[in-house]
């Protein structure tokens, strides 16, 4: 399962985000929908960007082109108890998670990147109830995957902790 773990903060995510966005061809959900809502698909970095609470973290779903179909949306019901009747999340074998830390005042928390191998869907496969895992194209996501976590290391202007410490290139960077 190729997984990277990067610092990252701000305005430094438009730049991961314009690559997903522009380089992926992948859909972009949120990982679970806010209570009694409905489940959240991007259409840009800056929905995201809009969308995300200070100091919390945001959790994605990366869907590779040739599974657009092959995803479900699962409403979840929840207790009364919660004071919520429901929630979504979007499933399937070969997501890739996108998650974006914060920076709080104990310091920066950090970001991540993965999704299953075929080996590891087939080994759970039986537990579940979605779709066939040999319909998703391994390669595809592996390759996503792959390039996705090459092009954030790319941006790493230095590392901590043995991840990437990813930083706005001056390009995009706005004047003081």
């Amino acid at each position: 399962m190729p997984n990277l773990d990067f610092y990252a903060i701000d305005k430094d995510f438009l730049v991961v985000l314009d690559y997903v966005f522009e380089k992926s061809g992948c859909r972009v959900f949120e990982s679970y929908s806010k209570f009694d809502e409905e489940i959240l698909e991007f259409e840009k970095p800056e929905d995201i960007i809009r969308n995300r609470k200070s100091g919390q973290s945001t959790y994605l779903q990366l869907v590779v082109p040739s599974a657009s179909k092959l995803v479900e949306i699962r409403r979840i019901p929840l207790d009364e108890s919660t004071g919520h009747r429901f929630r979504y999340s979007i499933d399937g074998w070969g997501l890739i998670q996108l998650y974006l830390g914060n920076q709080t005042l104990a310091g920066i928390t950090n970001s991540h990147t993965n999704h299953n191998s075929e080996a590891r869907a087939r080994h759970w496969e039986p537990t579940r109830d979605m779709d066939s895992v040999s319909r998703w194209d391994w390669k595809e996501i592996v390759s996503v995957s792959s390039a996705l976590n090459r092009f954030i290391r790319k941006q790493a202007v230095a590392s901590a902790f043995r991840r990437p410490y990813c930083h706005l290139p001056r390009a995009h960077t706005t004047p003081e």
